[in-house]
């Protein structure tokens, strides 16, 4: 089996990270960004560094607007996007996780 066949061309990844500039509280603007891309019918990951979403390109598109836009509202922002297309399925991500930790 090739990557290519164990992608789902129909979604992509959305990962974030949101850097508020001159602002006295960093963790509203952050936090905001992540429940306004929640809200673009995505399933959000945090992680240390940066937010996660995979998803429809309408609802990938939809959220990385709603989170810089909740972002923004805070004060002075830079938002990191990579978007990434042929995600691979849950089941090779799996079938990797096993190779690797046996």
């Amino acid at each position: 089996m090739s990557l290519n066949d164990s992608a789902d061309e129909s979604q992509l990844g959305l990962q974030f990270s949101v850097y508020p500039l001159r602002q006295e509280h960093l963790h509203a603007a952050i936090e905001a960004a992540v429940q306004a891309a929640a809200t673009a019918s995505l399933d959000v990951t945090v992680g240390q560094l940066s937010t996660f979403a995979p998803g429809d390109e309408e609802s990938v598109f939809d959220g990385v607007r709603a989170a810089f836009s909740a972002a923004r509202s805070f004060g002075p922002t830079v938002m990191v996007v990579t978007l990434s297309s042929g995600l691979p399925s849950e089941e090779t991500v799996a079938e990797i996780q096993s190779a690797t930790s046996d």
